[in-house]
C-alpha cells in the first residue's frame, strides 16, 4: 500500500498527548553522602553511584498504576505516533472521557499523598538503619516542590503538515509509513501475552479468554482507514469466533483454531503477508457477542492492577497444546499460512519502546536516575 499524507489523514485522526509523571522518590547518591572523596573516585562518566530511595516506593505506586492505565486506554483503540497516540476520530471522544476519570483519580491520589507526605518521609526514614537515615533528612524537599512535579495533562489536537514551501522535511511521511506496522507490532504483544496468559498449555478455556481478541478486533475496526488489510484480520476474528459455542467451555477444534490465530498475531510480518492475501468475511459484531467483550475490554484496561481474572484458567508454565483440529470451516490462513499451534519459529521483535510493566502497554518508564525528585 502506498503511505498516506498528513493531509489525508487529518480528518480521521485526533492526536492525543499523555503527559503523566509518576514519581520515584528518588536522588542521585553522591560520594559525599557516603563520605567518601571525590579525588578517590572513578570519574561519574565511568562510575554511577546510583540513587537513593526517599520515600516508600509503596506511596507512589498508585500514579504509576494510573498511568500505566493511561496508556493502554489510548493503546486499545489508537497506536503511537510522534510520542503521543494517533485515535480515530470516532473514538476519541469515549477514549478523553476515560481519561478525564483517570485525570480525577490522579488528583485524589496526588491530593492523598502531599496532604500525608511528611508523615511518610518520617515513617520510610525510620524504617532505615540510623546510621544512615540522614541521607533521606539531608536530601528532604518540601511538599510543594514536590506536588509540582506530580502532573497528568492529556491534550487531545488536529493538524495538517506544513506546507512544503516553508517546510520540507522527509521525518513525517517517514512516520506515517510506519504507522500501520505500528498497529501490527502493537497487536502482537497483545496476541502473545494473551497466548501465555490464557491459552499455552489448555485444554479448555472460557469465553473471558475471547476478551483480547475483542479488543484486536476493535481496534483494527476501528483504523482500517489506515490500511485496507486490517479488515481481512477482522474477518478472520470474526470467522473464529463464530464457531465459539454460545455456552460451555470453549475446547478442541475450536480452541484449536484461535491459539493457530494468535500464533499468527504474534507475528507482524506474517500476519500482514496473510492480510494481503485473504478474502474478507464479514458478519455484524452483535451477533457473535464480542460488542459487549470489546467494552469489558477496554473498562478493565483502566482498573487492571485491581481486578482479579478468576474466569481465566491458571496459565500452565508448557509449550503450547496441540489439540486435534476439528475446524468448523476453512480460510486461506488453514491452508496457505506455516504458523500454528505448534510453531517455535522466533517470533518477530516488536519495533515499540520497551514499557517497564507487565501490561499489554510498552513503553518505558522515565528515568529515576535524576539529581530531582520525581523524573
Amino acid at each position: 500500500m502506498q503511505p498516506q499524507s498528513l493531509d489525508g489523514l487529518s480528518d480521521q485522526l485526533v492526536f492525543i498527548n499523555v503527559d503523566i509523571t509518576n514519581g520515584s522518590g528518588k536522588k542521585t547518591l553522591t560520594p559525599e553522602d557516603l563520605g567518601l572523596d571525590r579525588s578517590q573516585l572513578p570519574p561519574e562518566t565511568l562510575v554511577s553511584l546510583g540513587d537513593k530511595q526517599l520515600v516508600d516506593p509503596e506511596a507512589l505506586k498508585a500514579f504509576g498504576s494510573i498511568r500505566s492505565a493511561a496508556r493502554r486506554l489510548c493503546l486499545a483503540v489508537g497506536t503511537r505516533f510522534l510520542g503521543g497516540y494517533a485515535v480515530p476520530v470516532a473514538k476519541a471522544p469515549a477514549l478523553l472521557a476515560e481519561l478525564d476519570r483517570l485525570g480525577q483519580r490522579y488528583q485524589d491520589a496526588r491530593t492523598a499523598f502531599l496532604a500525608g507526605y511528611d508523615t511518610q518521609l518520617a515513617a520510610w526514614t525510620q524504617q532505615q538503619p540510623p546510621e544512615w537515615q540522614r541521607l533521606i533528612q539531608d536530601a528532604r524537599v518540601p511538599a510543594e516542590y514536590v506536588g509540582g512535579r506530580l502532573r497528568f495533562a492529556i491534550q487531545a489536537v488536529r493538524f495538517a503538515a506544513p506546507d512544503p514551501a516553508v517546510v520540507d522535511h522527509s521525518g513525517l511521511s517517514q512516520a506515517l509509513s510506519g504507522l500501520s506496522g505500528q498497529v501490527l507490532h502493537e497487536i502482537a504483544s497483545v496476541a502473545r501475552e494473551t497466548l501465555e496468559r490464557s491459552f499455552q498449555g489448555k485444554t479448555a478455556v472460557t469465553r473471558r479468554a475471547l476478551s483480547p481478541l475483542a479488543s484486536i478486533r476493535d481496534k483494527l475496526e476501528g483504523l482500517t482507514f489506515l490500511d485496507s488489510r486490517f479488515q481481512a484480520i477482522v474477518g478472520e476474528i470474526d470467522r473464529r469466533v463464530s464457531q465459539v459455542p454460545t455456552q460451555g467451555p470453549i475446547a478442541n477444534g475450536v480452541l484449536a483454531g484461535l491459539t493457530q490465530f494468535l500464533s499468527l498475531a504474534a507475528q507482524p510480518d506474517g500476519l500482514r503477508t496473510w492480510a494481503e492475501h485473504a478474502s474478507v468475511w464479514d458478519v455484524p459484531q452483535a451477533s457473535l457477542g464480542l460488542d459487549g467483550l470489546a467494552s469489558l475490554s477496554f473498562a478493565s484496561r483502566v482498573d487492571a492492577e485491581e481486578r482479579t481474572e478468576e474466569l481465566i484458567p491458571e496459565l500452565i508454565p508448557e509449550s503450547l497444546s496441540a489439540p486435534t483440529p476439528e475446524w468448523a470451516s476453512t480460510s486461506r490462513m488453514d491452508a496457505e499460512t506455516s504458523v500454528s499451534i505448534e510453531d517455535n519459529e522466533p517470533v518477530s521483535p516488536v519495533v515499540v519502546e520497551a514499557e517497564a510493566e507487565a501490561e499489554v502497554e510498552t513503553e518505558p518508564a522515565p528515568s529515576t536516575t535524576d539529581a530531582g525528585w520525581f523524573f
